[in-house]
């Protein structure tokens, strides 16, 4: 299986030393077999470097990798589609103030919060920290995701899984 990710810089070492914590899946590697999302990805990143770190000479880049996860005994947590269990999962991993030190799956798999999703997920965390949500109110929000693009997102959570990411290639992408 082909795997993407979008970055302003060629990866062919993944390092979970670098990774955000109150991201969708928590702290982690995040690939997705989408190329055109890990482009955008890319993109977004570039302008993300240059705006904050002053990096102008930023370049999108997608490294691609090899994997297939399905043949080993790793820990896989799969969610499927826009569910109440995804949507509580990425509550917890976006709502975190302080990173976990050990994490029970080595690859999450699911729905991206991207940007049409992440405002559906905002209204809904933002009400829920006011004790505004009850379960009639959880299922609207739900229902207002099904609405989304349906895309996709791997974070690779632990060693054991990058090590077995193969990097295949990279490649810029046109801006």
């Amino acid at each position: 299986m082909l795997l993407f990710h979008g970055s302003y810089a060629e990866i062919r070492e993944p390092d979970l030393e670098y990774g955000r914590y109150n991201l969708d899946f928590g702290k982690g590697f995040y690939l997705t077999g989408l190329k055109v999302q890990a482009e955008k990805w890319a993109i977004r990143r570039v302008h993300m470097a240059r705006l904050l770190q002053s990096k102008g000479d930023a370049r999108p880049i997608v490294s691609v990798y090899e994997s297939d996860f399905c043949s080993t005994d790793l820990r896989i947590l799969s969610f499927d589609g826009y569910t109440e269990e995804w949507l509580d999962f990425v509550v917890l991993n976006r709502g975190r103030v302080e990173p976990i030190e050990s994490r029970e799956y080595d690859i999450i798999f699911g729905n991206v919060a991207n940007d049409d999703v992440a405002a559906v997920v905002d209204d809904y965390m933002r009400l829920l920290s006011k004790g505004r949500i009850d379960q009639d109110g959880k299922r609207f929000f739900i229902k207002q995701l099904q609405y989304s693009k349906q895309n996709d997102q791997y974070c690779i959570a632990t060693q054991k899984a990058i090590d077995l990411l193969r990097f295949v290639r990279s490649y810029e992408v046109r801006e």
